[in-house]
């Protein structure tokens, strides 16, 4: 793969995780109104962002080595933007404006669904976070054995390259997390945010699929 290409790649992780530490933020906010802002909201929250990390980088890893090539990546960076572009709707206060009258619990949103049926609040913190983040989190986790495996052209390097995937993504982490509580939240909803990230992670995901970048053992 060319340099440019390496440096697209690694803008491309960058970007990615500004997204998924600013959704994570932005998602306790819907949590709120159902479940509360104490330790168990934040605590579930943090845990399922794990989770679809620890389940991302796992299943990242086995689809990149069947088919280490950008596009497969940038698919599922798309597919996660796309689930994205739904969350709101999952959380807003009427999912369906005029529901039947033999199904009542359709005019509460899905959160307000699970809050008021989940026996405890904890338990029902980590569903409506396995809702809302567990599937694009798990997707977007894909990056970083997939970036790995794009660059690694031999082994002699191998922890050097994945020393600088995982610094990279991580301080965009970092951006993500101080730039969404300190300055986007001040002026912008959830939602909002949400759809913001959403179409950051759609031009990514466009990106990767159009770099077309294959492992060095894997070219054509």
């Amino acid at each position: 793969m060319t340099r440019t290409k390496s440096i697209l790649v690694l803008a491309y992780g960058f970007l990615i995780g500004i997204a998924v530490m600013g959704l994570q933020m932005a998602t306790s906010r819907p949590l709120t109104p159902h479940f509360g802002s104490d330790i168990f909201v934040w605590s579930s929250l943090i845990s399922v962002t794990m989770l679809a990390m620890m389940v991302g980088y796992y299943l990242g890893g086995r689809i990149a080595d069947s088919a280490p090539r950008s596009d497969v990546l940038g698919i599922c960076v798309l597919a996660a933007a796309a689930y994205l572009a739904v969350v709101p709707a999952l959380a807003q206060q009427e999912f369906i404006a005029d529901p039947d009258p033999f199904f009542p619990g359709l005019k509460r949103s899905v959160l307000a669904w699970i809050s008021a049926e989940t026996p405890s609040l904890p338990l029902g913190a980590i569903l409506a976070s396995m809702l809302l983040v567990f599937v694009p989190f798990t997707l977007l986790s894909f990056f970083s054995p997939f970036c790995i495996r794009l660059l690694l052209a031999d082994a002699e390097h191998g922890g050097r390259i994945a020393g600088s995937v995982y610094s990279l993504t991580t301080f965009g982490n970092i951006i993500g997390v101080l730039g969404t509580s300190l300055w986007l939240m001040t002026f912008m909803g959830s939602r909002d945010i949400t759809y913001l990230f959403a179409g950051w992670l759609a031009l990514c995901g466009i990106g990767l699929v159009l770099l077309k970048a294959r492992a060095t053992d894997d070219a054509r």
